[in-house]
This record gives structure tokens, C-alpha cells and sequence, in this order.
């Protein structure tokens, strides 16, 4: 499945609030990594159910679950992370993108002074 990138516009104030919701959206991935977490140590220590036997297959598989919720959680954290970095910079000013700040002149020589 192809991923795409979207963009949309919120005021200056809302957009840490907006980041966190985004963050929330990956809320069902962490939970399923965080229950995978534990049912890959219970099949490799053998499920109480299965009588102690380790099941290797279904742990194998259970790993692969866990890393893609895993990913799914790290790729959301980095365009949340993203978005309070660029949020930070703007913050700053023109200095903090790394421009150099706007000339200080004359009002005499700011545009319309002679209107």
C-alpha cells in the first residue's frame, strides 16, 4: 500500500493540539504492540493453555505484527515530531530557519516613505 503525504491548515495556536491528536490516531497500533509484547513472551515460554509448549510458528508470526505495529508507531511519532520541529522554527523567526535577519534601514528608505 502506497503512503501520501497530506498537509492542511490550522491557526498558530492549535497546531501542537492538532500534532497531538495525530499522535492519538496511532493510539489501537501501540496498545496491540504493547499486548503482542507480552503474547510473544507467552508463546515462547509456553502458554499456560498449550500445557507449557512453546509455540514457535505463532510466535514467529506474532513478531511480525509487532514490528509493523511498531512501525506504524515510529512513523507517526516522526510526523508528530516533524510538526513540532517546524512549529519550534517558526516560532523563532526568520533567525531560526537559519535566514539572515532583514536589513535595518532608514524609514526614509522603507517602500511608500515617499507617498
Amino acid at each position: 500500500m502506497a503512503r501520501v503525504k497530506l498537509s492542511y491548515t490550522v491557526e498558530e495556536e492549535d497546531i501542537l493540539k492538532e500534532a497531538a491528536k495525530i499522535l492519538n490516531l496511532c493510539g489501537e497500533d501501540m496498545q496491540q504492540a504493547i499486548s503482542l509484547f507480552k503474547g510473544v513472551q507467552d508463546e515462547l515460554t509456553g502458554a499456560e493453555d498449550d500445557g507449557g509448549t512453546p509455540n514457535t510458528p505463532k510466535a514467529r508470526e506474532m513478531i511480525k505484527e509487532f514490528r509493523v505495529a511498531l512501525l506504524q508507531v515510529d512513523t507517526r511519532l516522526e510526523e508528530v515530531n516533524a510538526i513540532v520541529e517546524g512549529c519550534e522554527d517558526y516560532q523563532k523567526g526568520p533567525r531560526g530557519l537559519g535566514l539572515p535577519p532583514a536589513p535595518l534601514g532608514d524609514v526614509d528608505d522603507a517602500p511608500g516613505a515617499d507617498l
